[in-house]
């Protein structure tokens, strides 16, 4: 089972050059991809039902209260994850590689830039800003494609923009870059931040599996271990679309706001599954899900006045 969990989360790009193996957008409509969406929408029906005929223990629902450190675990969880990226040479992720002339050196020291800061808590609202702007500058020397793969990361500056960085911060201190006053703020923080993340690893999905077949190829080349389903009379082919059509009914699922508790249980348990064999890099890159999924676990969504006070007053 550990073999088939790491085949389904892993980030094929960041272990295999994409270059050689551009996404077949053509495949939107091929009975395979079709399938996979049809295999999440009823997923996301069940979820639906669960959601709404199975009462959620109430020692876990007490755990709104501290919706509080919400913006505390995504600063940090981003902070350490981009200056752990700009010391390696990467953009966000190990296969966003900067060159190192003048643009790649000025997209690192901003990226480090913004990680400290965020640490800190300073500045918080207008770090969250440039680091939405860097996603769109960065589109220039990468693509557009790689860069919507982290777009999860424009859900926490997002999040931190309209929640503000938390109690623990030198912003708080100084009392400044406070959270928006207005009463749909912490709901769309919450909301913004989870859509992102379900997008995410959907269209990772299809970019990485189901639309780029011959690059999840590539990867089970490199470790054939990973299709732990061959012994069984699984090909490589059937192994990558169960592997994307997982990996797509867990972004849609997210995105569709059911049984967010669960899944970022599960998510936190499975992605950690994943360092066993890709180690720091994967770490690195992971960092910021994991903001999210303690984020989203504790505070799934903001209709608790304890995530509305909560959030309201994060700065």
């Amino acid at each position: 089972m550990t073999p088939f969990v790491i085949g389904v989360l892993a980030h094929v790009k960041w272990f295999t050059d994409p270059r050689l193996h551009p996404t077949q957008y053509g495949l939107l409509l091929s009975a395979p991809v079709i399938g996979a969406f049809v295999l999440a929408i009823g997923a996301t029906g069940l979820a639906y039902l669960i959601q709404h005929r199975v009462p959620e223990p109430r020692a876990i629902r007490s755990l709104e209260r501290y919706a509080a450190t919400g913006p505390l675990a995504l600063r940090i969880a981003l902070g350490v994850a981009l200056i752990a990226a700009a010391a390696a040479n990467w953009l966000f992720v190990p296969s966003l590689v900067l060159d190192r002339d003048a643009i790649g050196v000025a997209l690192r020291a901003i990226e480090a830039g913004c990680g400290l800061f965020l640490l800190a808590g300073v500045f918080t609202r207008y770090v969250a800003i440039v680091l939405a702007l860097l996603g769109v500058v960065a589109m220039v020397p990468f693509s557009i494609e790689s860069i919507l793969e982290q777009i999860h990361i424009l859900g926490i500056a997002v999040f931190l923009l309209l929640a503000g960085p938390g109690r623990v911060s030198v912003d708080a201190r100084r009392r400044a870059d406070r959270s928006i006053e207005h009463e749909k703020a912490p709901t769309a923080a919450i909301n913004l931040l989870r859509i992102a993340m379900g997008f995410g690893i959907a269209y990772g999905a299809l970019t990485e599996k189901l639309l780029n077949p011959p690059l999840a190829q590539a990867l089970l080349d490199q470790s054939p271990f990973l299709n732990v389903l061959r012994p069984l009379g699984v090909g490589d082919p059937a192994f990558i679309w169960l592997a994307g059509a997982a990996e797509l009914v867990v972004g849609v699922v997210v995105l569709s706001g059911q049984i967010t508790r669960p899944v970022m249980a599960i998510g936190f348990a499975l992605f950690t599954v994943t360092l066993i064999v890709f180690g720091l890099p994967e770490l690195i890159g992971h960092l910021p899900f994991y903001g999210i999924m303690l984020t989203l676990f504790i505070a799934p969504d903001a209709d608790s006045w304890h995530v509305r006070r909560a959030l309201g007053r994060a700065a």
